[in-house]
């Protein structure tokens, strides 16, 4: 009956190391993943001509020429300023 018992403990924490071992493997990123996380392509930072603040060329906007950024008051003093 004691051998059955632990025959039996046994079973149950091998199922356990195994279940974890088989979700950690499943946790990891695959190399693919990781590539596309690397080849971000860097973005180009400009300053805006009203303020000074630099800022990525994907957040600003050009108005006469000018790079401003998405501050509303740059905003209102470049259009009060012709």
């Amino acid at each position: 009956m004691a051998r059955i018992f632990l025959l039996i403990i046994l079973g149950y924490l091998l199922y356990q190391v195994l279940k974890r071992m088989a979700a950690s493997a499943d946790s990891k990123p695959n190399a693919k993943s990781e590539e596309n996380l690397e080849e971000k392509p860097e973005e180009r930072i400009v300053q805006c001509a009203n303020c000074g603040c630099h800022v990525p060329i994907s957040e600003s906007q050009i108005k006469n020429n000018k790079i401003l950024c998405n501050n509303p008051e740059c905003q209102q003093n470049q259009s009060t300023k012709k």
